[in-house]
């Protein structure tokens, strides 16, 4: 249906309602909405004292080569890591295709056909009676031939989908890059607690071995009338409850095994040995940073403010739809054609088409798509604030985890301390007369108790310092994305 307007005037108003509409929309003055997040100038909770750190391979400061190891194992051939890899592979391939559609298609064709003609009129019937092996003629030929098209990008719609894509790869790098600082902690966090719970199974045997020793001697003064029942039952009772702690333990133990192996790509069967259970050194804290440089190197910052980026691209690429769109197409061939009866034909010739096309009316679709992206786009920079705000408690929370767990070890080792003191003393009076074995042994106890709670906190503070590295941003480099 062909459309008309009475006047020039009208035509002219129309053109101009048009251009207002295209530029209000135009790819050329979309703008990337604003975080809401103030970042702060600095950790509030951040030692002021703390020695710089490289966090890049952040483990090896705790110089346990066993540690060292199993962290290396684990990136060479954790299954999440090899997938993570794919796909950057696979959005770097999706970066290519995108890229191609900037540049013109060449194909060759060709073809072969033949077969009989009906034609209007058709060997005589005389001529059949004549010779009954005479047929309608037969056709045959071939045809060959180059053709090429491509679509002029004017307004950057083709430019704008590369580098959607090019973010998207972005972000699939900083997937890999986040797996690979997510299996370093937790392959050093299972570690860890694997080495502290070994720690405390040792100290449990030597608490049941002196409750074992205090027990006997209860028991024969017992027997001799110079203690009660219920003093007996009473550390009866304390060996039953240390019993019962050992097999709970272990199974802490062998948790975190199975894990380093699955962790390392293997069955729980084959998890490594941990036969000694080794003193570790826990690293001073990491030196303190400006929160945006570590938002700078944290993998998940950096994946939503990819993804932002993305949207971006492709609410404009979007909004081209809503502009005219030209392309350009030739074809170069050559072929014969052959009737039987007939002589040959044979040619080459080209054929070269330029088209243009402009959205009219599509019931709002367009635009529709348009709404679409834009809430995309503000949906994906609500996300990157959320993202920004959660990074900010974790540095925050894992400075103080890691503060107070300082404090509560130097509380526990000076309770230690006393009490390694009071066993000593306890020993002289004892030879002196003054104690009794059941007073020597009960110190003993009460010093192995506050030593088992100090393996505890070192356990803590050990896995504050693995958070602490992980919020930071530690554990990858860029050499992680090649192959």
């Amino acid at each position: 249906m062909l459309m008309s307007f009475p006047s020039s005037s009208t035509r002219l108003l129309f053109s101009t309602l048009l251009c207002t509409g295209l530029v209000a929309c135009s790819p050329f003055h979309t703008k990337l909405p604003s975080s809401h997040v103030a970042v702060p100038a600095q950790f509030s909770a951040a030692p002021q004292d703390a020695q710089p750190t490289d966090l890049t391979n952040w483990w090896t400061a705790w110089q346990d080569p066993l540690l060292d190891n199993l962290v290396q194992n684990a990136l060479a051939a954790n299954p999440e890591i090899r997938m993570a890899q794919e796909r950057v592979q696979e959005s770097r391939a999706y970066t290519q295709m995108a890229k191609s559609a900037l540049y013109p298609t060449i194909g060759a064709t060709g073809g072969m056909m033949g077969g009989g003609v009906d034609w209007r009129h058709p060997v005589p019937p005389l001529m059949k009676m004549a010779d009954p092996d005479i047929q309608d003629p037969a056709t045959d030929g071939h045809l060959a031939g180059i053709t090429m098209a491509w679509e002029s990008d004017i307004w950057g719609r083709n430019r704008a989908r590369k580098r959607a894509a090019q973010h998207i790869a972005l972000a699939a790098a900083d997937v890999l890059h986040g797996t690979h600082m997510a299996i370093a902690a937790d392959v050093a966090a299972n570690y860890l607690t694997a080495r502290g719970l070994q720690q405390r199974i040792a100290l449990l045997d030597q608490s049941a071995r002196t409750l074992q020793e205090l027990l006997r001697y209860a028991t024969a003064r017992f027997d001799a009338g110079q203690t009660t029942r219920a003093d007996l039952e009473t550390i009866a009772a304390q060996v039953h409850q240390v019993q019962a702690q050992r097999p709970l333990l272990i199974a802490a133990l062998d948790a975190c095994r199975h894990r380093l192996a699955i962790l390392s790509g293997l069955p729980p069967e084959q998890a490594p040995g941990l036969a000694e259970p080794a003193q570790y050194r826990v690293p001073a804290p990491p030196a303190t940073e400006l929160p945006s440089t570590v938002l700078d190197r944290r993998p998940d910052v950096l994946l939503q403010k990819n993804i932002v980026q993305a949207n971006l691209e492709r609410l404009i690429s979007t909004k081209t739809d809503l502009l005219p769109r030209f392309g350009l197409e030739f074809f170069g061939g050559d072929g014969r054609l052959r009737f039987d009866g007939i002589p040959g034909v044979s040619g080459s010739g080209g054929l070269m088409a330029v088209n243009a096309y402009l959205p009219i009316f599509t019931a709002g679709c367009i635009q529709a798509k348009i709404r679409a992206a834009d809430a995309q786009l503000k949906q994906a920079v609500a996300s990157y604030d959320q993202t920004v705000l959660t990074a900010l408690a974790e540095v925050e929370d894992a400075y103080e985890s890691r503060s107070s767990a300082d404090q509560n070890i130097a509380s526990l080792s000076g309770e230690v301390s006393s009490l390694s003191l009071a066993t000593t003393q306890a020993q002289g009076l004892y030879e002196g007369g003054q104690f009794t074995m059941q007073d020597i042994l009960t110190t003993r106890i009460k010093k192995i108790s506050a030593q088992d709670e100090l393996v505890s906190a070192q356990t803590r503070q050990a896995l504050a310092t693995v958070r602490l590295a992980r919020a930071l941003g530690g554990g990858w480099d860029t050499q992680t994305t090649k192959r």
